[in-house]
């Protein structure tokens, strides 16, 4: 469960993503940075499956992995080979060509439905997967992009997140980066269950991660928002340059 923005910049893109996770889950760790086949990677752990969802290279790709929910789901018995892993080894590769070529020869039976986005310099790469077959799309990075999904339903929450996102971001276009952020703060009082920043009895939004690439750099700011981790928000920045 997620939701990811994508903004361009002059020299770059800045991708955004509110994780929203089951509170029996356990604390994801911080992100810090892996080597790969001799390219540095960076991103989150989460620690039952020890994948992640997010994560970037010093190739300057940055990536993320939404669930697909269909329709309202239960909690996965955790059959089969977990998403997670799905990040860690497409960011081994150092093209957007690469990535692809890469993500869309995986074995789709072996996965629940699962959205993978790519950003590449003005590029943007998309792998979906209903667990039966992959399809792929590419595009410009002309305008902010919105990609969200929700165990309540991805179609119950895709409209009201997707309308906020056209005022307080695409209606903004003199003021993106304001507008993103203050897109993934925002929470309805009377409906937290379909907020971008998500609360309810079950599940919250439990993390914000922000990944600039631009002008031959990547950093990557990454907010712990689960209350019973630490009360204050846990902020980490890790820079390096693109190879």
């Amino acid at each position: 469960m997620c939701t990811v923005t994508i903004v361009p910049l002059a020299e770059g893109f800045r991708l955004a993503c509110n994780r929203d996770e089951r509170l029996v889950r356990p604390c994801a760790f911080p992100p810090r940075v892996h080597v790969k086949a001799g390219r540095r990677c960076i991103w989150p752990i989460d620690p039952i499956g020890g994948g992640t969802w997010i994560g970037a290279n010093d190739a300057g790709l940055a990536m993320v992995l939404l669930n697909r929910y269909l329709r309202a789901s239960a909690p996965s018995n955790g059959a089969g080979v977990t998403r997670g892993s799905i990040v860690p080894t497409v960011l081994d590769h150092a093209s957007m060509d690469a990535a692809m070529q890469y993500a869309t020869s995986l074995d789709e039976t072996l996965f629940a439905p699962f959205q993978l986005v790519i950003v590449s310099k003005a590029m943007v790469g998309v792998v979906t997967s209903d667990g039966r077959r992959i399809t792929v799309a590419r595009s410009c990075l002309e305008r902010p992009l919105l990609y969200t999904s929700s165990s309540l339903g991805d179609r119950r929450v895709e409209g009201p997140r997707r309308r906020l996102f056209e005022q307080l971001v695409v209606g903004r276009r003199h003021a993106l980066l304001r507008g993103q952020a203050r897109f993934h703060a925002h929470q309805w009082t009377d409906s937290p269950e379909l907020s971008v920043l998500m609360s309810r009895p079950d599940a919250a939004t439990v993390s914000r991660t922000v990944i600039n690439v631009t002008n031959g750099r990547v950093d990557l700011a990454y907010e712990d928002l689960d209350a019973a981790r630490s009360i204050d928000l846990r902020i980490a920045r890790w820079e390096f340059g693109l190879r």
